[in-house]
């Protein structure tokens, strides 16, 4: 098993692991980790794609609208770290092609340009920044609640959550830059 491939598959691991630690919660909780690590069983198994790189990012771009929820409504850092992963994850799914030389699969040969690797490294630069702001949000906002009172209505801990995600993305990265 090469290094792209080991990668996808721990990054499909930690995507089901979150939505394990969320199978008490909502719907919204759970399912965009399964979304995640569908998207990265896909990269692990290319041949057997049925959707390409934009189908994915598609299907992770609803599935991030979705998680954000409709406007109008209270959106916590929650909610809002969902979508970003999602979005990230949509986005460097649809960059994959160009970091290994075009296609439809995934992985597989060298690519001969690196024009992607300053918009790769920047979105993950700003994927990093905005899930620790947001991670900061919800901890500040947890520390407020009283140690009586109820923390994570019947979820994962968040900080759980976030590093299943960074995981995730983390594999993503591993496969973009790993020889």
């Amino acid at each position: 098993m090469d290094v792209h491939s080991l990668a996808a598959v721990l990054g499909a691991a930690a995507g089901l692991a979150g939505a394990y630690l969320h199978r008490r919660g909502r719907v919204r909780a759970w399912l965009p980790h399964l979304f995640m690590a569908a998207a990265m069983a896909a990269m692990a198994l290319p041949e057997r794609d049925p959707l390409g790189p934009a189908g994915w990012m598609l299907l992770l771009g609803v599935g991030a609208a979705w998680a954000l929820g409709r406007p109008g409504t209270r959106r916590g850092a929650g909610r809002a770290a969902a979508a970003l992963d999602l979005y990230a994850m949509g986005v460097l799914t649809l960059l994959m092609p160009a970091v290994h030389g075009g296609g439809h699969a995934h992985h597989g040969g060298g690519a001969d340009s690196t024009w992607w690797v300053p918009p790769y490294a920047a979105l993950l630069a700003v994927w990093f920044a905005a899930r620790v702001a947001l991670a900061t949000a919800e901890y500040r906002r947890y520390a407020a609640v009283p140690a009586s009172g109820p923390r994570f209505d019947g979820c994962a801990n968040p900080s759980v959550s976030s590093a299943c995600s960074t995981a995730m993305i983390t594999s993503m990265a591993v496969m973009a830059f790993a020889a």
